[in-house]
C-alpha cells in the first residue's frame, strides 16, 4: 500500500505514526515546504522569550524518525492532485502515485499589503524560519510593534516584553482575542498586559512603514508615529488550499471532510489547519485551528486510512495561555447569540495574590457549552468534561459551577459520565 502525506506537521506526523503502527511494511512517502524535521509551531514564542531552547522545539528524536522509515521530501512543495490517476504533483515536476492520500497542509500567515511591508524586519510568526530571524534582532530596548490582537500577536508581544524590548500592540477592533474572549475578559486581560510594560492601541491601524533598507517607524490611522525596529504581523492564518483548488475537492473556507476525514474524493483525505471538520459545539463543519485538534484528526485519519472505522467526534475551541502569570482558559462558545436558550454568567473577584480571578460559564438551556477562567483554572478539566458530556445538568450542580465547589460536580461526573 503506497500512502502519500502531504505536510509533516502536527497532523502529517500524528497520521503517519498511526499508519506504521498499523502497517510496518507500507510506503509512506510525506511532502511538505518545511526544511525541519517536524516541529511544534505553538512554541516558536516560547522559544523567542528564552523560555526553551531551539532542539525543544522538535516533535521526535532523529531516532524516532527514522524508524518510521519515511521516504521525506523536504522543501517539496505540492501543486496539485489528480485524482484519477491518484499523483500528487509537485514544483519539482516530480508525480508521486498513492492509493491513500492525506492533505495535512496547515495553514499560512496572513500578509499586510502596505508601503514598507516588504522590508527585511517586517515578519509573520508561523515557521521556525521566522522565528530564528526574529531572535537574531531582539535586545533590550529595542522597539516592536506588532499588528494584531489575536493569540500568536499577543503571545509574541509577552515574549518580547520578556526580552526586555518595548512593545506596542496595534488592534483593528475595540478589543483584544475576540476569537477567544468575550469583552469583559479582554479588557481584564489587557489592563495585566499594560501593567506588565506592553503599550495596547485599539481601534487603530498600520497605514505604513517606514524605512529606506531598514524598518524604522510606523504610521497610525490616528496620526501617531512609532519607532520601531521590527515588526511581527499577526493578523490570523489562511488555509493552504491553493493547489487543489482545481482537484475537484469541495473547499469553502477548509477542504470539507466527513467524520471520518475522508473528503469527496475516493481515498484522500483531510486533516489538521487546512481541514474543515465538524464543531461538537456549533454543530456545523467548521476551521478550529489548534493544536490538540491537528493531532487528533491526523491520527484518525491515519487508522481510517489504514482501514479502521474510527469517528472523529468533532473539534472543540480551545486556549490556554499565561501573561505574566496570570493564566487564562477558554473552551468552547464564548460569545453566544442573545437569544433563548442562549445565556451567560459572568463572575468577578480577586485572589489573594490581587491578581484578578474571573469566570464566565455559557449555557444553552441547562447544558454548559463554554466557558472562560482568569486567575483560577484549577477546574477547567471539570468543566471541558461536562461540555464534552453535552448533557443537562441540575439545578445543584449548576450552584456547584456558579460557587467554584468541585465535590458535587465530581460525583456527578462519575455518576452519570462513563
Amino acid at each position: 500500500m503506497k500512502y502519500v502525506l502531504v505536510g509533516n506537521s502536527a497532523a502529517g506526523l500524528f497520521a503517519a505514526e498511526a499508519i506504521r503502527q498499523q502497517e510496518p511494511q507500507a510506503e509512506i512517502t510525506v511532502l511538505t515546504t518545511d526544511t525541519y524535521p517536524s516541529y511544534s509551531r505553538c512554541l516558536t514564542t516560547y522559544y523567542l522569550a528564552g523560555d526553551i531552547d531551539e532542539n525543544q522545539l522538535f516533535l521526535r528524536t532523529p531516532e524516532t524518525l527514522a524508524a518510521l522509515n519515511l521516504d521525506l521530501h523536504n522543501a517539496c512543495p505540492v501543486t496539485g492532485l489528480d485524482p484519477e490517476q491518484r499523483l500528487v504533483l509537485t514544483t519539482s515536476g516530480q508525480r508521486f502515485s498513492y492509493d491513500k492520500c492525506l492533505i495535512a497542509t496547515g495553514a499560512s500567515a496572513i500578509t499586510l499589503d502596505l508601503p514598507g511591508s516588504s522590508l527585511p524586519q517586517v515578519f509573520t510568526l508561523r515557521h521556525l524560519e521566522n522565528a530564528q530571524k526574529i531572535k537574531a534582532l531582539l535586545a533590550p530596548g529595542r522597539q516592536a510593534v506588532i499588528i494584531g490582537g489575536g493569540l500568536v500577536s499577543l503571545k509574541s508581544a509577552y515574549a518580547l516584553r520578556k526580552q526586555g524590548l518595548d512593545v506596542h500592540v496595534i488592534v483593528s477592533s475595540g478589543q483584544i482575542l475576540s476569537q477567544m474572549l468575550n469583552p469583559e475578559a479582554a479588557f481584564i486581560l489587557k489592563e495585566h498586559l499594560q501593567q506588565h510594560g506592553l503599550d495596547i492601541v485599539l481601534n487603530s491601524d498600520v497605514t505604513a512603514i517606514e524605512g529606506l533598507d531598514h524598518v524604522e517607524s510606523v504610521h497610525l490611522s490616528g496620526g501617531r508615529t512609532l519607532s520601531a525596529d521590527l515588526i511581527i504581523v499577526g493578523k490570523g492564518v489562511r488555509p493552504n488550499t491553493s493547489p487543489f483548488i482545481t482537484s475537484g475537492l469541495e473547499i469553502q473556507k477548509g477542504i470539507l471532510v466527513n467524520d471520518r476525514l475522508e473528503t469527496n474524493l475516493p481515498d484522500v483525505y483531510a486533516a489538521g489547519d487546512v481541514a474543515e471538520a465538524w464543531d461538537f459545539i456549533r454543530q456545523t463543519r467548521r476551521l478550529n485551528a489548534i493544536w490538540p485538534n491537528a493531532t487528533r484528526q491526523g491520527q484518525i485519519a491515519g487508522l481510517n486510512m489504514t482501514g479502521q472505522s474510527l469517528t472523529y467526534p468533532g473539534s472543540i475551541s480551545m486556549n490556554a495561555i499565561d501573561f505574566f502569570g496570570l493564566r487564562i482558559i477558554s473552551v468552547g462558545m464564548i460569545n453566544p447569540q442573545n437569544s433563548s436558550p442562549w445565556h451567560t454568567e459572568d463572575l468577578r473577584s480577586y485572589r489573594s495574590s490581587r491578581q484578578p480571578a474571573y469566570q464566565r460559564l455559557v449555557w444553552q438551556g441547562e447544558t454548559l457549552k463554554g466557558f472562560v477562567l482568569i486567575g483560577n483554572t484549577e477546574r477547567a478539566g471539570i468543566l471541558t468534561a461536562l461540555i464534552q458530556a453535552n448533557q443537562p445538568l441540575s439545578p445543584s450542580v449548576q450552584k456547584c459551577l456558579r460557587n467554584g465547589k468541585r465535590g458535587e460536580i465530581l460525583m456527578h461526573l462519575r455518576s452519570n459520565i462513563s
